[in-house]
């Protein structure tokens, strides 16, 4: 059934992909953009643009109570990524309350997880989340909160995101075609647990069908690789030479941010596979490099000297 879908941070990486993967299925999609810029792109496939603000509830809760489902894809990167957050899921309550708002697909973090040395991590994992995501994890609980209200909640935790233009491997591109060095944090020992961001999209789509209240998903393509395997494959890939930054000076640069791209985990992603019928249409960024660097490429324009 065709439903109207709010969705936030829809001129952002993962937000305008799952807004643009919903409207093709169908669904009459709603996407709430900062940037007036946004706006056009995002009418290119579909979505109805809403140029708002989450830190100004008033200026878009009339639409949200208008809605059948919301997706929170939106991350501040700037200041206190908590308080537009907190904003937001108010908001949420308030158009379940007052409004039609039934079901909300919320978008959290591989990193609340932590690191887990190594093991090999799925749902029923407990919580150790590192400095960055410790109120990810909190604002998880106040979403499952929302099913007091008639309203299914449903919590994804995707891995480290790449496809498109843009991401962490975006800032590998960048860095390999403008200074033919890819820098990786620590040692590299680090696994990361990465997924399309298509596949991430695609999985949101399935959510919205046939995800149960209060479930979690953990998204990732089944094929973890450390780090520096990772940089050595963009290195590859551009011709750049991959090298390492040590940790000590990644975290007092970087702060928490620096300690999260230190920490890694292996992600089992079988429940969204047997739930939801999730197959991950990409196999591994390693193995798709190649092409993902040329996309890069076209997006971004020939190498700067």
């Amino acid at each position: 059934m065709n439903q109207k879908i709010f969705v936030t941070g829809a001129g952002g990486y993962l937000g305008r992909s799952i807004a643009a993967r919903l409207a093709r299925a169908g669904h009459e999609v709603v996407g709430m953009v900062r940037n007036a810029s946004h706006a056009e792109a995002l009418q290119r496939v579909g979505v109805q643009p809403l140029v708002s603000d989450l830190l100004k509830p008033e200026s878009f809760v009339s639409v949200l109570k208008n809605c059948d489902a919301a997706v929170h894809a939106s991350f501040a990167n700037d200041g206190s990524p908590a308080v537009p957050d907190q904003l937001a899921l108010a908001a949420f309550a308030d158009a379940a309350e007052d409004g039609r708002l039934r079901r909300l697909l919320y978008t959290s973090s591989l990193w609340v997880h932590g690191d887990p040395q190594g093991a090999t991590i799925d749902e029923s994992t407990p919580l150790a989340p590192t400095e960055l995501s410790q109120w990810r994890a909190a604002h998880e609980d106040v979403v499952m909160d929302l099913s007091m209200h008639e309203v299914t909640p449903v919590v994804f935790r995707p891995g480290i995101v790449y496809g498109g233009s843009r991401g962490l491997f975006g800032a590998w591109f960048r860095e390999a075609r403008d200074h033919n060095t890819v820098t990786y944090w620590g040692d590299g020992s680090q696994v990361w647990s990465c997924v399309h961001v298509d596949d991430v999209a695609e999985a949101y789509r399935l959510g919205l069908e046939h995800a149960k209240p209060c479930d979690r998903f953990l998204l990732a393509d089944g094929a973890p690789f450390t780090v520096r395997e990772l940089a050595e494959a963009v290195a590859n890939a551009a011709g750049a030479t991959a090298r390492p930054w040590n940790a000590d000076e990644v975290v007092q640069s970087l702060g928490t941010y620096g300690q999260a791209l230190l920490s890694g985990a292996r992600v089992q992603a079988a429940k969204a596979r047997r739930e939801l019928g999730w197959v991950p249409r990409h196999t591994s960024f390693v193995a798709e490099v190649g092409e993902l660097y040329r996309e890069w490429m076209d997006a971004h324009g020939a190498r700067v000297s």
